[in-house]
């Protein structure tokens, strides 16, 4: 049984005035049940919905006056071609002057239409996750998900971005490593290498406890680092709704509203006080999801090209 690597868990430091990372639910519907995830509880906590138009204005203006290079994740927990508008997300976000806009999907529904337009409205990176070599392991994971599909749907991106994308366009597929799929990760790799296109791994999480992530040991057992979801990123609900951090999913740990606050407000607010915590090692004092959370033991990830 495999466990995530600790000493890789690096990223600990601070960004104290504005959030290297912002994630957007522009949309929170999903079109898969994965088993690593826990999307098909969503609705006990939160609906399925759209952001506003306006919010996610509000939002990328914002961003464009205070930090323009934060990676912006145009999903949070969801698939971006479920948001037909996505395109035209992207585009507005890019004609704000934002550099690092990227998305992440299961790759089932990116047709070639879909791929050419958010190529075409300057997306940066695109994040395909796959997570297993073989068909029949895939099906274990990605539930109700179509390996041919995803496979075919990723290769054809490849090849849109070579004939149509700017040269610092990029493309990666995503392995999220489980006791399901560990013995494939090197033919994972070797095959998306030899296709051209750029591999990530990166270890399990459990979305503060709610999946199982073997590969997690127990707080009490480790020497524990501050965590990088916490202490870099802010992850923003459909509705405004500002989740604690990456992991909190369902926003079980509300940490202000971006309908009626900025981004500066909200990384000042609470979530300052908290990756003070961090930064002091003060677990202790964390709110419970927090305290009991192992996931910044994934907080890592490995790249091949």
């Amino acid at each position: 049984m495999y466990k995530s690597d600790i000493s890789k868990v690096n990223r600990t430091t601070e960004s104290p005035e504005f959030p290297d990372v912002i994630l957007l639910d522009n949309t929170n519907a999903c079109n898969l049940r994965c088993t690593m995830c826990d999307h098909k509880n969503i609705k006990k906590y939160r609906k399925i919905q759209k952001m506003d138009w306006d919010l996610y204005k509000k939002i990328i203006d914002e961003i464009a006056i205070e930090k323009p290079q934060a990676r912006i994740w145009q999903i949070f927990y969801g698939d971006p071609f479920l948001c037909l508008d996505m395109p035209e997300r992207i585009k507005y976000a890019k004609g704000r002057g934002l550099k690092d806009v990227v998305l992440n999907t299961n790759g089932v529904l990116m047709t070639k239409e879909k791929s050419r337009a958010v190529i075409e409205a300057g997306l940066d990176v695109m994040y395909v996750g796959i997570d297993a070599a073989d068909k029949m392991t895939y099906e274990q994971i990605r539930v109700g998900g179509d390996f041919t599909a995803a496979k075919a749907n990723t290769l054809m991106y490849r090849d849109l971005l070579r004939k149509i994308g700017r040269p610092e366009q990029n493309l990666f597929v995503q392995f999220v490593v489980s006791d399901l799929n560990i013995n494939e990760v090197d033919r994972f790799k070797k095959y998306w290498v030899s296709e051209g296109v750029n591999v990530k791994i990166r270890p399990k999480v459990s979305w503060a406890g709610l999946v199982d992530a073997s590969n997690l040991r127990p707080n009490s057992e480790v020497e524990r680092k501050p965590c990088y979801w916490i202490v870099r990123t802010v992850n923003i609900c459909a509705d405004g709704s500002v989740a604690f951090c990456t992991a909190d999913v369902h926003c079980r740990v509300k940490c202000g509203d971006a309908n009626t606050m900025t981004i500066r407000e909200i990384w000042r607010g609470d979530l300052e006080k908290y990756r003070i915590m961090h930064s002091e090692n003060r677990f202790d004092e964390l709110p419970p999801m927090c305290r009991d959370c192992s996931d910044w033991q994934s907080s890592y990830a490995d790249y091949y090209q």
